[in-house]
């Protein structure tokens, strides 16, 4: 649909349309700041919603708006307004708005999960002693011990064993691993 957003300047644009831009803008006074800009560009801006840059999306996807002409479901002048689009053009702009403007939350948890996912396969070794790890609590320590998880990710199954304490054993492991190699190369 509108995943290739393109740039959103045109040389050829309607003193409406340029209107509609310079208002995109949310810049009375500088507009030329949105010069250039693809419209994913002018839509991370918080100011931006997708319903300034319709007009302009409709002249660069006109088939994607099409679907809705022709069930008609645009009534009066196709370019009158976003208020006359069909509610399912008006939740996908929606869709593609929200996409854009999260896209770095987005990306940041994706790979905060990949992070997750590659530490829970970390073997916990034999040697590890959990009372060494400062932070966790008594009842932590106990349960670690008692059960004895091969993995992380055995051990975010523990019930009662939180998020936390199984991000501070991965890093306690990390600084026990170091220390045991500096003592053996010595």
């Amino acid at each position: 649909m509108l995943g290739k957003i393109a740039p959103c300047h045109s040389e050829e644009r309607s003193d409406e349309e340029a209107a509609v831009a310079g208002g995109a803008t949310g810049l009375a006074d500088d507009r030329s700041s949105a010069i250039g800009q693809t419209c994913a560009q002018l839509l991370k801006r918080p100011e931006i919603v997708i319903e300034l840059l319709a007009p302009i999306l409709r002249e660069l996807d006109p088939a994607f708006f099409a679907r809705a002409l022709e069930r008609q479901e645009i009534r009066e002048n196709p370019c009158e307004s976003v208020a006359t689009l069909s509610s399912e053009v008006r939740n996908e702009l929606k869709s593609v708005e929200t996409e854009i403007k999260y896209e770095g939350y987005l990306l940041q948890q994706q790979r905060a999960m990949e992070r997750m996912k590659k530490s829970e396969q970390r073997s916990i070794p034999g040697w590890f002693d959990y009372r060494s790890v400062s932070g966790l609590s008594h009842e932590m320590q106990e349960k670690l011990t008692q059960v004895q998880p091969r993995t992380l990710a055995q051990a975010s199954r523990i019930p009662g064993v939180t998020p936390a304490a199984v991000s501070l054993v991965n890093v306690f492991i990390e600084i026990q691993a170091r220390r045991r190699e500096q003592a053996a190369a010595i």
